[in-house]
């Protein structure tokens, strides 16, 4: 009896595990069938969003491109100078008797600035002549005589040779007599008298400065990348703070720059024959550097590159290019800029959101 339980409770276990097993199978294939079918419709989800793109409906302003002649300018800031400032020395050693210019007035080639003491000059030259008619008479002597054969060669090479020494003497006498007179070499302003009556002077001592302002000499600095378009002869008008403005023209464009700026001397010849200008005033120029093609824009319609370039875009087979300009003229609201072809679409009001490339679509409009 007891052995027959045993094998009703081993029964009864082994039925129990059997039905466990079944069980969880069939779950777990329910499981995953619900699974597949939320993976699925997650898949169907994602696939619906990634489809959709978004429509901007951006339409951007543009203008076609008509170009006209620009005169190109350089603008450049400088200094006024002297055309010329020449330092008049003593040729002689010698005491002051007169000073016969006055500081501040004009004088003209020739005039007398300063006079020196002639010492006993008059006298020696008095002499020197005589002794030279002395000389003179001599050889003609000695010349006749050999005409008859009374005169050997060796006396008549003496008779020329004195009477060439005394012609050379009184030359020298004459020179030093003038140098005791101090004359302007050039016209110009007598800017500075450096020595006073009654002072000894020695050669080579500075006595006067005379200026060239008939002509002024504007200096101006002229960066590198644009030195290279100003010529010889170029038309400039200068702006001269409280004297209004004058023309002039490039007389030279120096050939080395200066190593602390790293700009170039361009140098305008400012007719000044009123001589209301003066040497030493600070100067604004506007130089003509030529003509070229350019279009009037607003300058809210560029861009600048990553290279610091100047950019602008048009249109062309309806996709957006970008192009390099380079400004010519700037004004309060309107610059000039050189580049674009004539007749182009230019991109400009939303200009700003339409990349290299793109397709675009666009409205001409007449306002800049």
């Amino acid at each position: 009896m007891k052995s027959k339980s045993s094998y009703l409770l081993a029964g009864a276990v082994a039925l129990a595990v059997a039905g466990w097993m079944l069980s969880d199978d069939l779950f777990g294939k329910a499981d995953g069938a619900a699974s597949q079918e939320s993976a699925s419709a997650t898949a169907k989800s994602e696939t619906t969003a990634s489809a959709v793109t978004p429509e901007t409906g951006l339409l951007v302003s543009a203008v076609e491109v008509k170009n006209q002649p620009i005169t190109r300018i350089i603008r450049a800031s400088g200094v006024s100078k002297a055309k010329f400032e020449m330092t008049v020395s003593a040729k002689a050693d010698g005491q002051i008797i007169s000073l016969d210019a006055v500081e501040g007035n004009n004088v003209a080639a020739g005039d007398v600035l300063v006079r020196l003491d002639k010492g006993t000059l008059a006298e020696q030259i008095n002499a020197a002549k005589a002794n030279l008619e002395v000389a003179k008479r001599r050889r003609e002597v000695t010349e006749r005589l050999a005409k008859e054969n009374f005169s050997a060669p060796l006396e008549q090479a003496e008779r020329a040779a004195a009477y060439a020494t005394a012609e050379v003497n009184l030359r020298k006498l004459e020179e030093q007599l003038s140098d005791t007179v101090i004359v302007a070499p050039v016209s110009g302003l007598l800017e500075t008298l450096h020595v006073e009556k009654g002072e000894r002077v020695r050669r080579d001592t500075a006595t006067a400065t005379i200026l060239g302002l008939d002509v002024l000499s504007v200096v101006v600095a002229v960066p590198q990348n644009e030195v290279s378009r100003i010529k010889l002869a170029s038309k400039v008008k200068v702006e001269i703070a409280g004297n209004g403005s004058r023309h002039g023209t490039v007389s030279k464009i120096a050939s080395k720059s200066n190593p602390a700026t790293r700009t170039f001397d361009v140098t305008i010849d400012l007719p000044n024959q009123d001589r209301k200008l003066r040497a030493g005033m600070s100067v604004e120029a506007t130089i003509d550097a030529g003509n070229l093609q350019a279009f009037a824009m607003s300058p809210a319609h560029l861009s600048v590159a990553e290279n610091g370039t100047l950019t602008a875009k048009i249109v062309v087979d309806g996709k957006t290019v970008t192009i390099a300009v380079e400004v010519i003229r700037a004004g309060a609201e309107t610059v000039f800029v050189s580049g674009l072809p004539d007749g182009a679409i230019l991109l400009t009001v939303g200009q700003g959101f339409v990349e290299d490339g793109a397709a675009v679509n666009y409205k001409l409009t007449s306002a800049l």
